[in-house]
């Protein structure tokens, strides 16, 4: 029973930011990315414990400094400095008169990073307005889902936030079991993939198709040690 609990636990973890995704260097190795590759306007969304908050960014560089504000339903996110190295961009923002910060790289055509306010941290994204990453008709599955894993009659639930580019998948999976980055991720021809590590190390995977607007698949860990199935539905 513990050794099935401990099954069921590892595949209903979170996989906790884009940023920690192996693939995202070989995307970030195929864009020459400045500074003002960051500079225009953005549209996106910040996850967090109260729920998703809309974003509306303008962002300028000037004198080799990216300022601007972020417009959110939490009030206006004012820059206050701005670095960047190695492909990452880090922007100190005023919050209301609170101190927060935004950690972040171009990933494809959008924005994906780590805010932090205090002891609070969670995902963002920003997309050009009018690009469709933030789901579409030809993007299911981007999005927030809810679901269940089962495994030896051992049912657990959890959520995750996935983001297409292209046909590769990043995101985050939460549950009150812990966290592990996705390690992999794929949409193609209508099909789900996505892996991670199990604390221990032990690779964990599921694939799924949609039917009736549901996910629906299966999962395994480490190498066919345990089998189950999973569904989510999308929020």
């Amino acid at each position: 029973m513990v050794r099935t609990f401990r099954v069921a636990a590892a595949v209903a973890v979170v996989a906790v930011s884009a940023l920690a995704w192996p693939g995202a260097a070989a995307a970030q190795a195929a864009q020459t990315v400045t500074m003002e590759s960051f500079s225009g306007v953005w549209e996106g969304v910040a996850q967090t414990p109260n729920g998703d908050v809309p974003l509306r960014a303008a962002f300028k560089v000037q004198d080799g400094k990216l300022g601007g504000t972020i417009e959110s339903t939490v009030g206006l996110i004012t820059i206050v400095t701005s670095a960047f190295a190695d492909g990452r961009l880090t922007l100190a923002v005023d919050l209301q008169g609170g101190a927060a910060t935004l950690g972040c790289k171009l990933q494809g055509t959008r924005i994906e990073g780590i805010w932090e306010v205090g002891s609070d941290t969670g995902p963002f994204w920003l997309a050009r307005p009018g690009t469709g990453n933030a789901g579409s008709a030809g993007d299911p599955v981007s999005g927030t889902w809810t679901g269940e894993v089962d495994i030896a009659g051992q049912v657990m639930p959890f959520s995750m936030e996935l983001r297409v580019s292209g046909d590769t998948v990043a995101g985050e999976m939460i549950s009150a079991a812990g966290k592990v980055p996705l390690t992999s991720g794929s949409w193609k021809e209508g099909a789900l993939q996505l892996g991670f590590p199990y604390t221990g190390g032990e690779p964990v995977t599921m694939g799924a198709r949609i039917q009736d607007g549901k996910l629906v698949g299966v999962v395994d860990y480490n190498r066919g040690e345990a089998t189950g199935t999973w569904a989510a539905s999308k929020k």
